[in-house]
């Protein structure tokens, strides 16, 4: 599926428990689906952290359009039937178990986990589609791919330095193909990311700029032999460095 399918399961990608339509909550006006690919609102959301209360709002809009097996539909709408695998403590209400293209949206995630780990959430999915003589249903879907929830245990983000930039452990280490290095910064910034292998070599660099909120380097070590590898992380006040071991 394109986007819109997977862009719903991002922007909900707190969705916890059972659809609840109790949130109270407005979409926010500044939100803009500029050129109708689909948006979310905010960009960035606050760590998930062990035992601390969590409360936010998204505002979301669907995208007009996806592709279901190398075809093109245009949605008429998008119901969510049900949503598994979530973090315990949590709850998600939304106004809606039923979606729109084109129109703004907003759902509240709330409460406390008290479990840490990373959470693959599993979306069941019905989406209707518009064939010129009325909305049809296209199936149920199973997404279980868009949505990995991260509730990080206090050895991650340290929620009594949230006015600080923090570098979080790699996940998952070790690693065989991909592996996921967040950074927390609670200011404008630029961040950069450098790999080397134990002979001190850079095997990898990039860099990117940074909101206030969490943030993910995503690295492939496809090209990289196994073995242990060093990493640092640089913001434009300090550096942190660690270390992560490729495996296949």
């Amino acid at each position: 599926m394109k986007r819109n399918i997977n862009f719903l399961a991002t922007l909900i990608f707190g969705i916890f428990t059972s659809v609840q339509l109790s949130a109270q909550c407005t979409p926010d006006p500044a939100c803009v689906d500029t050129g109708e690919p689909g948006e979310y609102c905010p960009q960035n959301f606050p760590a998930i952290i062990l035992d601390v209360a969590y409360d936010e709002v998204i505002t979301f809009i669907l995208a007009l359009e996806f592709e279901h097996n190398g075809t093109s539909y245009t949605l008429d709408s998008l119901a969510v039937d049900s949503i598994e695998n979530v973090p315990p403590g949590m709850t998600y209400s939304s106004s809606s178990t039923g979606y729109v293209p084109g129109e703004a949206y907003c759902s509240q995630l709330a409460g406390t986990p008290t479990l840490a780990g990373e959470y693959a959430i599993r979306f069941y999915l019905s989406p209707y589609i518009d064939l010129g003589s009325g909305p049809e249903l296209l199936g149920s879907f199973l997404d279980d791919t868009s949505v990995v929830v991260t509730v990080y245990d206090p050895s991650g983000l340290d929620p009594n330095q949230v006015d600080e930039f923090q570098v979080l452990p790699v996940v998952p280490n070790p690693f065989t193909e991909i592996t996921q290095l967040s950074f927390y910064t609670p200011f404008d910034d630029h961040v950069q990311l450098q790999v080397y292998n134990i002979l001190g070599e850079k095997m990898h660099e990039e860099k990117k700029g940074a909101t206030p909120g969490e943030h993910q380097f995503k690295f492939s070590g496809n090209t990289l032999l196994p073995g242990t590898y060093f990493y640092r992380v640089r913001n434009s006040h300090k550096i942190y460095t660690g270390k992560f071991i490729k495996t296949k």
